[in-house]
């Protein structure tokens, strides 16, 4: 049997220093860091990738999220 879609909230928390929060049911995904015109996405275990703009770094944590959940 399919299993329904059901659509999950994506809490994004601005933090100090250009940093935001990125959060799943209070499971933090990671954080993504503006600075000049350069985004980088950083995850829990700390490693970094770059990303075009913020909605594309806010889809690769969801990736992850859901890769490993």
């Amino acid at each position: 049997m399919p299993r329904k879609n059901k659509p999950v909230a994506v809490e994004i928390s601005d933090a100090i220093d250009g940093q935001s929060e990125v959060k799943i049911n209070k499971v933090v995904l990671g954080q993504i860091k503006e600075s000049d015109d350069t985004i980088t996405v950083i995850y829990p275990d700390n490693h970094t990738v770059k990303a075009p703009d913020f909605d594309a770094g806010v889809s690769m944590l969801i990736a992850e999220y859901n890769l490993h959940h």
